[in-house]
């Protein structure tokens, strides 16, 4: 077995453990993601955790990970960028690129920066501190959560006999999400700015 804290977390795991393990990530405690959901596909093929408790522990403690994170940054507001940890993660130039996107594609930023591991928390708190709702927000994070976690815990269920198969099966996962979602994104984008310019040169 691959060294690292996976083996840890299967041999200490539960599920209000790994819960938890999910909600702190998502604070910013560099605690793998990835690692943790495969870990609950694991322990469910190992009959520690029924599959259902597995997938249901992935969603909402990634969820309320993340819920932690944006209302953290929605309070802080602006005085957040000038954190010594932000000023790294978000400098100036970052900051625009994302703000342009957010204008450009609200909600949607959201979907597709939950599979982009070394972005998420930039997005996230650029959406929070932009001022978006935090129900869009939970929205768009639960819509993407709803395919990416389940698809990695999959991943630790089917392949639970080589860890190190699973963690590279989990990179290849990813990035294949993050390109079909953004191709439906920019599909349904398409579609709707055609359908905009056919109603405008429709006779009156």
């Amino acid at each position: 077995m691959a060294a690292g804290p996976l083996p840890w977390l299967l041999t200490h795991g539960t599920a209000a453990l790994l819960f938890a393990a999910l909600v702190a990530g998502g604070l910013g405690v560099p605690i793998p993601e990835d690692l943790v959901l495969l870990s609950l596909g694991i322990l469910a093929h190992q009959d520690v955790l029924p599959i259902a408790l597995a997938v249901a522990v992935a969603i909402t403690g990634v969820l309320c990970g993340d819920t932690a994170l944006f209302i953290t940054a929605q309070r802080l507001g602006p005085a957040l960028y000038a954190h010594p940890r932000m000023k790294k993660l978000l400098p100036p130039e970052r900051r625009e690129r994302l703000a342009q996107l957010y204008a450009r594609h609200g909600g949607r930023c959201i979907f597709v920066g939950r599979f982009l591991s070394v972005l998420r928390g930039a997005v996230f708190i650029m959406a929070a501190v932009q001022g978006m709702r935090l129900r869009d927000f939970l929205l768009w994070d639960a819509l993407a959560l709803c395919l990416s976690a389940p698809v990695v815990v999959a991943l630790g269920y089917a392949f639970s006999h080589s860890v190190d198969a699973v963690a590279k099966g989990a990179a290849r996962a990813e990035h294949l999400l993050v390109l079909a979602t953004t191709a439906a994104l920019l599909a349904v984008g398409g579609l709707r700015r055609l359908r905009t310019r056919r109603l405008a040169q429709r006779p009156r």
